[in-house]
C-alpha cells in the first residue's frame, strides 16, 4: 500500500512498509503499548512484562512475511498483519500508538484491504478479541458481520464481502 492521506477531525498521513527483523522489538512495544491503553493488558510484574515482549519479538520474526510497519513522519506508529489464504484475506493483526489511534488511520487501512479483497474477489476475515468492543464497532461500521468465534472462544470472527466476492 502506498502512502495514504486520511483527513477527519486530525489530518494524518501514513504509509506502509514491509516489517524487517530490525522491527520485531518496535512492534512488540507497540502491541503493548495499544493494549494497555485500550485498558486490556493483564496484571504482570516487569520481569514478566520482557518475558513477553520477548517472546512477541521472537514470534514476529518468523511471521515477517506477513506484517507491515504503520509509519508516519518516518516513525513507526503500528503493526498491521495481513494474511492471503486460499479464498481468503485476513486481518490477523492492527494496533496502533495511543497518539495514532481515532484518527482514522485503522478505517482508511480497513478499507484498503476492502478494496483488494473486492479486487481479488475474496473476503475479508477479521478475528477480533471479545474484549475489544472499540474495534469490533469499527469492523462492524465499515459492513464486516460475526459469522461465529476461534476455536479457544476468545475471539469473534467477523467477515466482509463485497459485491461478487466468493469464499469462506
Amino acid at each position: 500500500m502506498a502512502a495514504v492521506w486520511v483527513s477527519g477531525e486530525m489530518d494524518a498521513m501514513f504509509s506502509l512498509r514491509p516489517a524487517t527483523l530490525d522491527d520485531a522489538v518496535t512492534l512488540a512495544e507497540i502491541v503493548m503499548a495499544a493494549t494497555k491503553h485500550q485498558g486490556r493488558w493483564p496484571a504482570m510484574t516487569p520481569a514478566d512484562e520482557q518475558e513477553w515482549r520477548t517472546g512477541f519479538a521472537d514470534w514476529s520474526r518468523q511471521t515477517l512475511a506477513d506484517v507491515s510497519v504503520i509509519v508516519e513522519g518516518g516513525e513507526a506508529i503500528g503493526r498491521l498483519r495481513v494474511v492471503r489464504g486460499d479464498g481468503f484475506l485476513r486481518l490477523a493483526g492492527i494496533q496502533l500508538l495511543p497518539s495514532a489511534q481515532g484518527r482514522g488511520i485503522g478505517t482508511a487501512i480497513v478499507r484498503q484491504l476492502q478494496s483488494r479483497a473486492r479486487r481479488e474477489s475474496v473476503p475479508l476475515l477479521i478475528g477480533v478479541e471479545k474484549d475489544n468492543p472499540r474495534a469490533r464497532q469499527l469492523y462492524e461500521r465499515l459492513g464486516c458481520v460475526p459469522v461465529g468465534e476461534n476455536e479457544a472462544g476468545d475471539e469473534v470472527e467477523l467477515r466482509w464481502s463485497g459485491s461478487g466476492v466468493q469464499g469462506p
